[in-house]
């Protein structure tokens, strides 16, 4: 049977592999030097190399002939590592092993020591997925294992990595290949095959590979199956992709508000196989590539000489606000997307609402995203409904609202002016009543983050409205709420975080509500409302 080309090309010695240069010279330096250690976690995206420099670290730690740290590769352990018939070095696959018994067995084999090698090596594949009691099993025998045991711990995702397990591991962090040292790989493995592949189609194979050279030796491998000749066009019908070309076509429908034109591209690009998972991310760097070239005519990497130059012409038709609410609607529906059962409809619905007048711009500065000159940054004004500048409302019995978390400014005289806040959040004294911007029109998804953190507070928070201000966010809910979030500092916290994450607003958090509603307030403390939102929330709450 054929071997794959990733496979056949994997290095086998340190000096061959590409783009993980400081890893492999530390790991070089301490078998020179002696000074290997008992754990290693190699983590970084798939096909980096980190299971290939497993290898070589297991034979060079066994070779006997090793030279400055390099494996000889041709003695017996090599040979023979490279082969998998040396049971002394073991690889297991966390995927499908990852219970409690699994590693206990592991362990139990820990205690025998190698019969041909030096050192028995543990290459643990994709760790991270072990169960929690399979790591607690793992923890004393990785801190302190026999002197003749190593552990080489490979992941994609460290975050699910338990913490006590990474304190006992050297870490080293793969990176993506870049992009012209995978083409350049691609070109010296055609050219080993007898392989005509194209500069155009070695480049456009580099970047859908996304940084994994074994992506890009498995798709060279599939393209040259078809009559040995691999050009971008190859490439673009076998890989699924087209042109780039209509990237701008179905961006200009968006802009000139075509919605059939726009859902005719993609339904095209369908029909085409292309996948709504590849085709998302393109479109999100097409707007990407606009917004570097129009804030600072930025050099793309990615393109060649006569894409920059479209790219220049085109982004002089968009403002930055235009391009920076586009990005806002397409990382939505990307996050969407993580969650949908229909992918398609996702990005479809994503294309919808940017033809039919989101991504129009909403009058965000650049520099609230990107920063200003001088490090400052202006606080965005995105996400809320424009209601004109910020003054001082016309103080009647029934419009004149006040701040209420304390009894200085329940007893505050609303035409005193603003109070001093200041930068942090200070819930005992307030602004001025009635200084709104508007309102924050995604408080319901902010709400929503803040129940995943804190049930109670979301409950509290149900029907709650939020109001910006000049230098405040200002909620009005009930009163049960409002004194829970006055007494509790770690609520106020929670509120800043979600606001934070979902709008990308900073602001001290305040209280606002009618001062015609204070009467009945104060007769009815909203324990039964309380209550009963604890109860819709699954919130068990004692009275009294």
């Amino acid at each position: 049977m054929k071997l794959a080309l990733y496979r056949k090309y994997r290095p086998t010695q340190f000096s061959d592999v590409v783009g993980q240069e400081d890893i492999v010279t530390a790991l070089r330096n301490q078998i020179a030097a002696g000074r290997t250690g008992h754990a290693y976690l190699f983590t970084g995206v798939r096909g980096t190399g980190k299971t290939t420099v497993a290898r070589m670290l297991a034979k060079a730690v066994n070779c006997p002939n090793t030279r400055d740290g390099e494996p000889c590769g041709e003695c017996e352990i090599c040979r023979g590592i490279d082969s998998g018939s040396i049971l002394d070095v073991t690889e297991i696959d966390a995927a499908s092993n990852n219970k409690v018994d699994d590693v206990r067995d592991l362990l139990d084999e820990t205690s025998y020591t190698p019969v041909i090698c030096r050192m028995r090596v543990y290459i643990v594949d994709e760790v991270h997925m072990l169960t929690m009691q399979a790591f607690n099993a793992l923890l004393k025998t990785l801190e302190e294992p026999p002197q003749h045991v190593m552990f080489i711990l490979a992941t994609t995702e460290v975050q699910k990595v338990p913490a006590t397990i990474l304190s006992r591991c050297q870490r080293f962090d793969f990176r993506r290949i870049p992009e012209e040292l995978i083409a350049g790989r691609v070109r010296y493995v055609a050219d080993r095959e007898g392989i005509s592949v194209t500069d155009e189609a070695a480049s456009l194979i580099a970047r859908l590979a996304d940084g994994a050279l074994r992506d890009a030796l498995s798709l060279l491998d599939t393209c040259a199956s078809l009559d040995g000749n691999v050009d971008e066009e190859v490439v673009k019908r076998l890989a699924g992709v087209t042109d780039r070309g209509y990237l701008f076509d179905l961006a200009g429908c968006i802009r000139n508000r075509d919605i059939t034109g726009a859902l005719g591209i993609v339904s095209e690009l369908y029909n085409n196989s292309m996948d709504p998972v590849r085709l998302l991310p393109e479109l999100i760097r097409h707007y990407r590539n606009l917004l570097m070239v129009r804030v600072g005519k930025i050099t793309l990497n990615d393109c060649s000489s006569d894409m920059q130059r479209r790219y220049e012409e085109v982004s002089a038709d968009y403002s930055e606000e235009e391009i920076l609410d586009c990005l806002d609607v397409l990382s939505e529906a990307s996050d969407r997307m993580a969650r949908s059962l229909d992918r398609e409809i996702t990005l479809e619905l994503a294309v919808i609402a940017l033809a039919g007048g989101r991504g129009t711009g909403r009058k965000r500065d650049i520099s609230s995203v990107l920063g200003s000159g001088s490090g400052q940054k202006e606080r965005p004004k995105t996400g809320i409904h424009d209601a004109g500048p910020a003054v001082k409302p016309e103080r009647t019995s029934e419009t004149r609202r006040e701040e209420v978390f304390s009894d200085a400014a329940q007893n505050a005289d609303a035409d005193a002016g603003s109070s001093d806040i200041g930068s942090e959040v200070v819930m005992d004294t307030a602004p001025a009543a009635g200084r709104s911007a508007g309102i924050l029109d995604r408080w319901d998804d902010c709400v929503a983050e803040i129940r995943e953190k804190n049930r109670t507070l979301g409950a509290l928070l149900k029907n709650s409205v939020a109001h910006l201000t000049e230098t405040h966010l200002l909620i009005d809910a009930n009163p049960m709420a409002i004194k829970f979030i006055r007494d509790n500092e770690d609520s106020r916290t929670t509120i800043k975080e979600a606001v934070a994450s979902v709008t990308g607003l900073r602001l001290p958090v305040g209280p606002w509500r009618d001062s015609s509603k204070k009467e009945k307030e104060e007769d009815d403390d909203g324990l039964d409302e309380f209550l009963k939102m604890a109860e819709e929330a699954g919130v068990e709450v004692e009275r009294g």
